[in-house]
Formats: structure tokens, C-alpha cells, sequence
């Protein structure tokens, strides 16, 4: 990669950095994404058109959508970007024609950030450079800035050799994948009905020098993300608190024996509870307690089990302190395989790249990912898919406040992506 083109990358991936965006509000991030890809004349779609709205889930309020929406307008030199996206349909797909006939490849790639405060740390490189988040409560804590540029850095690499190129590239830019959401709005609108090859493509998740590339993953975890609400009967805290129902006693209930649940299970699983809000006030009997719940299982058989127990929880929770409990579905996605054959084809290419040092056949995952969404539909219609695996030294866990990405990852997987979507067809 030209160094010029390499400096733009990690350039566009500290803007994006400054500016994080959670999942369904990515309106700055996804009009950056279109500036980029329309300065050079790429074809691109956006807004109500590539998704499903029935299937957007864990949609914020309208009060939240709308208040990132104007967030973006002061943050953009180009406002009319955003107007299609308005109400969360954020994301955008490039559609890259090869000049030679061929089939349908995709490069997906998420933009949304994490829920989480960035370090101001001095020792903190964005704080130390200058690009840390502006945005208190977001932070790029995943790599998904990264992936960002990538997307951007591949589709420059793919419009420059459109001419040897065959059949068409489909760059996908996902949001909301954080909480498993935004792949199943983009795959019920039909955005890879029509793909024979899926590639996608994280950075990190394990410790390893950048050069280290696996070319599948195994170990995607089965994953449901939902909220419970008790709901109680608030009462005076001194004078008569016998005619509360006590929402937050429920709650408090349900979180301990929520996070339990995954030592009754001796195949893999995990519950956890990342928020717990109740109350009113200090002298009023709690009459509301609100849950943020994910379960997770080594198969989808697994995580059914364990996200009907915590259920069944939740609701004995509710009974026992006379509560009534509602439940609402936020977000979700099954396990995937990656196809053996495409794995080993890319395996093969990524020895010829340069700055790939170390190919690995596979590597395990540990966790949810929204692309299997992707893949799955792939699979249904004959295809194949594979996710890779770029390797990186992490300073912090991911989805901490101190997570970083260390920028040579950026023009390298670009670089990848670009010579997957030229050398490999369906």
C-alpha cells in the first residue's frame, strides 16, 4: 500500500475515534464512511434501503435517536448525508463492479463503539495524541474504528482495480453489531441475498504480534440480549412500607441468582447483568427495577436453555415479592461455522502477502459476533463465509477504558481484504 494512502487510514480511524457512535446512532461515523468512498466516485447506498425496520433491534428511544441525531448535524461538514439515516438507519453498503464477469464477494466490517468512558490517562495513546473521545460514555473500545477504515482502505484498493477485478465486491458497513443487533435488519433486507463468498474481520481478541492473521475462528458463542422490568407498588418508606411491592428486592434477587446460573451448566455459558437501575427516591419503596441481560452458549441449544432458566428466574424473582415483570427482546445471534474449504483457500493466500508473517489455520473467538447472522444466510443460499482473525498487541482488554489499536493492523488489513475480494470467488 502506497504510505500516503496508509496515513489516510489511520488518519480517518483517529477522526472516527474522537467522535464514537453506539449502535443505531453511528449517523457522523456512517457520513465520514460516504465522504470517503463518494470522493473517489465508489457507488454507494444507504438509509431506509438496506434495512429491514421490523428487524432493528434494541432500538434506542426517540428521544435518545434524535438527540445523537443533532449531535451529528453540529459534527458533520455534510449535513444532507444524514437525513436518510434519520431514526437509526445507519450503516451503508459500497457496491464495487468488476470489469470481468464472476460472482458476489462481501467484506463486512462494523462501526459502532462501546458503551464505556475512554481513559485521559497520559500513558493513554489516544489521550497522549489527542484523539480520545469527545463523546462522554462512548468509546471506540472494541476495534471498530479500525475495522472502519479497513472497510474504507479495501474499497479504495478494489475502485483503483476495478478493470482485472471479477464479478462484483459488496463492502458492508454494519452498525449496532455491539449487542448483536444491527446484522439481522441488513440480512432480512436482502443485503447479501445474492452473496457466494463472506469475508469479515476483527482485529485483536488475543495477544499477538500484527502480521499474525488467522484465517477463521472457531468458538462463536450463541447469545440473547434482553431487558426485564419489575414492575412494583411504591409506598412510603417509614409510615406504611408493607403496601410497597419492592421492584428493587426482586431485581437484587434475580441479579444474584442470575450469575449463577453458568455453574449449573458443564457445557460453556455465561449470564451476565450489565445494568441494574431501580428506584425513585430514598423514603419511596422501589416500584421499578430494570435489567440489561445477555445469556450465552457454546451452541444455540446451550444459550436457549440458559436464557429460559434466567427467565424462569426473573420471573419466580417477580412472584416472590409481588411484582409483575415484562421482558423485552434487545438483540441476538446464533453461532456459525466457517466454511473449511474458504478458510483454507485463504490460508493459502494470505502466505503470499506481504507483512503477513504468520498464518494460522484458525483460532478460537470466545464470544459473540453479529457477522454470524451474515453467515448463516450465506450458508442458506449455498455460499460460503469465513471471519478473520488480525493480530495485535492489546494494552487492555477490549472494552476497557484503556483498550487501543495499534495502527499497523489498518493498511495490512485493508491490504488483505482487497486481495481476498480480487483472488477469491465463489
Amino acid at each position: 500500500m502506497e504510505e500516503a494512502l496508509a496515513r489516510e487510514l489511520v488518519a480517518l480511524r483517529r477522526d472516527l475515534h474522537r467522535f464514537p457512535e453506539s449502535g443505531w446512532t453511528e449517523f457522523r461515523t456512517t457520513a465520514r464512511i460516504i465522504e470517503e468512498l463518494c470522493s473517489l466516485g465508489i457507488p454507494v447506498r444507504w438509509g431506509r434501503a438496506i434495512h429491514a425496520p421490523a428487524q432493528m433491534q434494541g432500538l434506542p428511544g426517540p428521544e435518545m435517536l434524535e438527540r445523537c441525531y443533532q449531535r451529528a448535524l453540529s459534527e458533520t461538514d455534510h449535513p444532507q448525508l444524514l437525513m436518510p439515516m434519520r431514526g437509526g438507519f445507519t450503516g451503508c453498503v459500497a457496491e464495487i463492479q468488476g470489469a470481468l464477469p464472476g460472482g458476489t464477494v462481501a467484506l463486512r466490517v462494523d462501526i459502532d463503539c462501546c458503551d464505556v468512558s475512554e481513559s485521559q490517562e497520559a500513558d493513554h495513546l489516544p489521550a497522549a495524541e489527542g484523539f480520545a473521545s469527545l463523546h462522554e460514555g462512548c468509546m471506540h473500545a472494541c476495534g471498530h474504528d479500525a475495522h472502519a477504515a479497513i472497510g474504507v482502505g479495501a474499497a479504495k484498493l478494489l475502485w483503483a482495480k476495478r478493470k482485472s477485478l471479477h464479478g462484483r465486491v459488496l463492502v458492508i458497513f454494519q452498525p449496532a453489531e455491539e449487542g448483536l443487533r444491527g446484522a439481522a435488519s441488513m440480512t432480512a433486507a436482502g443485503v447479501v441475498s445474492d452473496c457466494d463468498v463472506l469475508f469479515g474481520l476483527h482485529v485483536g481478541m488475543h495477544n499477538l504480534k500484527v502480521g499474525t492473521v488467522a484465517a477463521s475462528c472457531t468458538g462463536f458463542l450463541s447469545s440473547t440480549k434482553f431487558d426485564v422490568l419489575f414492575h412494583g407498588v411504591p409506598a412510603h418508606a417509614g409510615i406504611a412500607p408493607e403496601q410497597g411491592r419492592n421492584a428493587m428486592a426482586a431485581g437484587a434477587r434475580a441479579v444474584l441468582e442470575l450469575l449463577d446460573l453458568p455453574s449449573r451448566h458443564t457445557a460453556l455459558s455465561r449470564v451476565n447483568v450489565g445494568t441494574f437501575t431501580a428506584g425513585s427516591g430514598r423514603n419511596v419503596i422501589p416500584s421499578r427495577a430494570h435489567l440489561a441481560i445477555e445469556t450465552r452458549g457454546e451452541t444455540a441449544e446451550v444459550n436457549s436453555a440458559v436464557e429460559q432458566e434466567a427467565l424462569e428466574i426473573c420471573r419466580g424473582a417477580a412472584r416472590d415479592y409481588g411484582c409483575t415483570l415484562e421482558t423485552r427482546f434487545m438483540g441476538g445471534a446464533g453461532s456459525a461455522v466457517c466454511n473449511a474449504s474458504l478458510a483454507a483457500r485463504t490460508a493459502e493466500l494470505l502466505k503470499t502477502l506481504p507483512g503477513v508473517e504468520t498464518v494460522l489455520p484458525s483460532i478460537a473467538f470466545g464470544g459473540g459476533e453479529d457477522v454470524t447472522t451474515m453467515m448463516r444466510a450465506v450458508h442458506g443460499r449455498g455460499g460460503q463465509a469465513t471471519e478473520l482473525l488480525l493480530g495485535m498487541p492489546l494494552p487492555a482488554p477490549h472494552h476497557s477504558s484503556r483498550f487501543d489499536v495499534d495502527e499497523g493492523v489498518i493498511p495490512l488489513g485493508a491490504e488483505i481484504l482487497a486481495a481476498l475480494a480480487l483472488e477469491i470467488q465463489g
